[in-house]
């Protein structure tokens, strides 16, 4: 691109807009310059809080602004595919919230037509930098565990009603939050990026609390996704993952519930809070703490510089990474359908 910068226009300016516009402040080669927001008061103060100069409540009118570059998506997942599509029409680079659609199909047209228009695509699977899992990955790279045999990873926290109250609906509906399989859908990533594809699955999913109120839901209604799940995953070259994801776990604050350990024919390495790591290769020592190097790319960063250069490869998470975690989703939900193993199919 000519510009010195990556002008962004941002459709979705609601709560989530400010994880992304605190890490776009911290790229120089960013600006945003618009927000899209269907309602204008939300709009005007969104525009107002972080000095936003454009504002439309209506995508289309957006994506007719020339001095706008690329689009970053952050609205309810049943609306990413026309957003997507429409954006990937006119021509700019797309950044897309996870999970990248609802299911696989629709993730494989979105990724189809980024692909014919030859326009760069990313999902923000941010986790790969928000927790140590990026850095545990350029350990695995470097063979500090050898062959993997196994993959343990656990999500939990509590959003129960006494200890959470201001929890929205959205988090509880099929087509939005989707429960433990679809708004925790980073742990699928999690699981691809650390030791490749998956084969088949086996999934339990589980509604602990049937029923419940929400800060916009006073009455509160019957729950319909689960808020409790576990799935074990055979990847292609035969090691397994076992991974637990949980609404109802108490104890533990929203991002430190990560946890992963990994195993194989030479070592272990396992997360330490936020961004620390244990570890152990060779002998069979006790685990020690380890140097977890500096921080990983956040998808925000790359996409940033794949729009700028042109070059998708500089992403690691494009919407092929937003439809491999799809697959192994709708392949987790056939799998507790039916109760049996599962191929994730391709």
């Amino acid at each position: 691109m000519a510009s010195r910068k990556l002008k962004i226009g941002i459709i979705g300016a609601g709560g989530f807009a400010a994880q992304h516009m605190e890490a776009f402040a911290e790229i120089p080669e960013v600006e945003v310059v618009a927000f899209m927001r269907r309602s204008e008061g939300p709009l005007r103060e969104m525009q107002e809080q972080w000095d936003v100069p454009k504002g439309y409540t209506d995508h289309r009118e957006m994506l007719d602004d020339p001095d706008i570059d690329a689009i970053d998506i952050i609205t309810p997942t049943d609306s990413h595919k026309q957003y997507a599509l429409d954006t990937i029409a006119s021509g700019r680079p797309v950044l897309c919230e996870k999970p990248l659609a609802l299911n696989a199909v629709d993730c494989q047209d979105m990724l189809n037509a980024a692909q014919t228009a030859g326009v760069i695509h990313a999902v923000n699977f941010n986790q790969r930098g928000r927790t140590p899992v990026g850095r545990m990955k350029r350990y695995i790279d470097a063979g500090y565990v050898g062959d993997i045999y196994h993959v343990n990873i656990r999500w939990g926290f509590s959003s129960q009603q006494d200890t959470r109250p201001d929890v929205p609906s959205w988090r509880y509906l099929p087509e939005h939050g989707g429960g433990t399989v679809y708004e925790l859908i980073h742990v699928f990533d999690m699981a691809r990026f650390l030791n490749g594809e998956v084969a088949r699955v086996s999934s339990v999913l589980n509604t602990a609390e049937k029923h419940r109120k929400f800060i916009d839901a006073p009455d509160g209604f019957d729950v319909e996704v689960p808020d409790s799940s576990a799935f074990l995953l055979e990847y292609v070259n035969g090691a397994y993952a076992v991974i637990h994801t949980s609404f109802v776990q108490r104890g533990e604050p929203l991002r430190r519930g990560v946890t992963v350990d990994v195993g194989g024919s030479k070592g272990r390495i396992v997360s330490n809070g936020l961004f620390g790591l244990l570890g152990t290769s060779g002998e069979n020592a006790a685990l020690a703490e380890l140097d977890p190097g500096p921080p990983y790319p956040q998808p925000y960063e790359q996409f940033v510089a794949g729009a700028l250069a042109g070059d998708q490869s500089l992403i690691d998470t494009g919407f092929e990474a937003g439809l491999e975690a799809a697959r192994i989703v709708d392949a987790i939900h056939k799998s507790w359908a039916e109760r049996r193993w599962v191929d994730v199919e391709r």
